[in-house]
């Protein structure tokens, strides 16, 4: 790590940025992907030589380690937030929106981008680090290599070594190692999507305080997440995939166990709804019942949300334990290609290749449901807005090529915000809107999750039946306004999910290594979501440039 260290004057901050410049260039961040940094940097600066002592120094410690590449500063003053520091970044216009919805924003902010930045200001010192990828695209990269290693160790398992080595070679090595990872998800999920949920709810309860347009955006948000999983479940029924047979690759000793319990269990809806609400906290947990474990997340959100005033320490509890279960589940998350790697070897070490097929069938499943959501969004320009589709795709798609290949709502969004002001849309709705939305706007995920559930319940056997429906769609809406903010959170959220329908959580073993290839449409769909919104609000408000759409 190198350091400088400056007075804490503005004068100073170009020498500063220099310093920064020099270590991005020796770190391996190339000018082009150093651009957003260095602005982000010059915020960090500004801010805090705004808010420190006269003369007092400010440190600065830059270096980098693989992948990533840290600054940290760090001096003494007054308090600043990310939202400071990203608004100032993102938007330069006057986007205030109420201070109701100013308190959302900066709490969006913070759950947004609290990984790549993060501020702590405490008894008059101020301590900030700043993390830059090297390249966006080195999750995706490593995690599709392990996919294809995985297949190619899989099948000189099946084709070339004897069936007692291989065997030997699954049993001692490959399924330790994927079991230790399945369980260390297992046991986080819970309380994950428990305190994930619960925060949601907590900072977005109150609709009404957040104004007219605020609520028209929120309620367009849960509509065409509810039409998503209508389209996911159309998808499904007119392309079904899944063969029974594909169950023999899923090493779950109480597969069949479950199977038989779900197939005994003919619950109607009503039976459904009254099982939503548990007899105690702790079995929810034990059996991972999603509608138990949402439902209590709600009422603690709501609590919370009402005591934000009176008391606000619950609420940080919950955002504060939803962050320590983030960060844990995270750092498990790192581990995903190796067990991407062992679940393809077993795969195709215990299957041919016409399984597997029908296995990697699943990703054009998901790629036309995402299409077909794409399409709907166009009909609601057209219906709701007045307003040419094409003109909309050939302002909007470099946003929508950035969320593909980064498979990241979050570093999709300065691209989105670019895009909007293209389109002609007033800050005023978009800087509210696109932030949002890449928090609970989840359509290409509720598509995923519901074709998803689908494909195991033929798998293992299960009818579809209206309480299933049920059970998916009340813990689908909820997932998308509440879905962990992490990498690969949506397979998180399958693994609390297909329990509610008799599917082991072990099965995921099945999908894992193509969920990052899934990823890329799934992250275009919510995209494309949000801002087709945004634009159909912003139209019908009058809070846009139609000459500046039409160009």
């Amino acid at each position: 790590m190198k350091e400088y260290v400056f007075k804490s004057d503005r004068e100073n901050i170009p020498e500063a940025l220099d310093f920064i410049k020099n270590c991005l260039a020796e770190g391996g961040i190339t000018r082009g992907k150093a651009v957003e940094p260095i602005l982000t940097a010059e915020e960090i600066l500004v801010k805090i030589c705004d808010v420190s002592e006269d003369g007092s120094d400010v440190h600065i410690e830059a270096g980098g380690l693989l992948s990533s590449f840290t600054i940290k500063y760090s001096g003494k003053g007054g308090e600043f937030s990310i939202a400071d520091i990203q608004n100032k970044f993102l938007f330069n216009g006057d986007n205030s929106m109420g201070d109701d919805a100013d308190e959302v924003m900066k709490s969006l902010m913070e759950k947004l981008f609290g990984d790549n930045l993060s501020v702590k200001c405490n008894k008059g010192k101020i301590y900030v680090k700043q993390v830059v990828e090297k390249s966006p695209y080195a999750p995706l990269i490593m995690t599709v290599s392990s996919l294809i290693l995985g297949i190619i160790a899989g099948t000189i398992l099946h084709l070339f070594i004897p069936e007692s080595v291989s065997g030997m070679i699954i049993g001692n090595i490959l399924a330790p190692l994927e079991k230790v990872i399945m369980n260390a998800i297992k046991l986080l999920v819970g309380p994950l999507v428990f305190f994930s949920i619960a925060s949601s709810i907590a900072e977005f309860s109150d609709f009404k305080a957040l104004g007219k347009i605020a609520m028209r955006i929120i309620v367009m948000y849960m509509l065409t997440s509810i039409a998503a999983i209508f389209i996911g479940l159309l998808t499904y029924h007119i392309f079904p995939i899944g063969q029974p047979e594909l169950m023999l690759a899923v090493d779950s000793n109480n597969s069949m166990q479950i199977v038989n319990q779900a197939e005994l269990g003919n619950f109607s809806v009503i039976d459904t709804l009254v099982s939503i609400v548990p007899t105690d906290i702790i079995t929810p947990f034990q059996k991972a019942d999603m509608l138990e474990i949402i439902f209590m997340a709600v009422c603690l959100g709501m609590a919370s949300a009402e005591m934000s005033k009176t008391a606000p320490i619950v609420k940080e509890f919950i955002s504060s334990m939803n962050g320590v279960f983030s960060r844990i589940t995270g750092a498990v998350i790192r581990f995903m290609p190796i067990m991407i790697f062992c679940s393809m070897a077993k795969m195709m070490a215990n299957m041919n290749f016409s399984s597997f097929m029908e296995v990697f069938a699943i990703i054009p499943e998901i790629y036309l449901g995402d299409v077909f959501m794409i399409a709907l969004y166009m009909v609601l320009l057209m219906v709701f807005a007045g307003l040419n589709p094409l003109k909309y795709i050939s302002k909007y798609y470099p946003a929508m090529l950035t969320a593909f290949t980064t498979s990241s709502s979050n570093a999709t969004l300065p691209s989105s915000i670019r895009q909007c002001k293209k389109l002609g849309i007033s800050e005023k709705i978009y800087s509210f809107s696109l932030p949002l939305g890449a928090s609970i706007n989840m359509d290409g995920n509720c598509i995923t999750l519901i074709i998803s559930a689908l494909f195991f319940a033929r798998i293992y056997g299960i009818p579809f039946s209206g309480s299933m429906f049920m059970q998916l769609f009340i813990s689908i809406i909820v997932l998308s306004i509440g879905a962990p903010g992490i990498p690969n959170g949506n397979l998180v959220c399958l693994t609390l999910l297909i329990p509610q329908i008799g599917i082991p959580p072990e099965a995921i073993s099945l999908v894992v290594g193509l969920y990052p290839i899934i990823s890329m449409m799934q992250t275009l769909t919510n995209v494309t979501g949000d801002a087709v919104v945004t634009t159909i609000v912003a139209k019908r408000e009058n809070m846009m440039d139609i000459k500046t759409y039409n160009e």
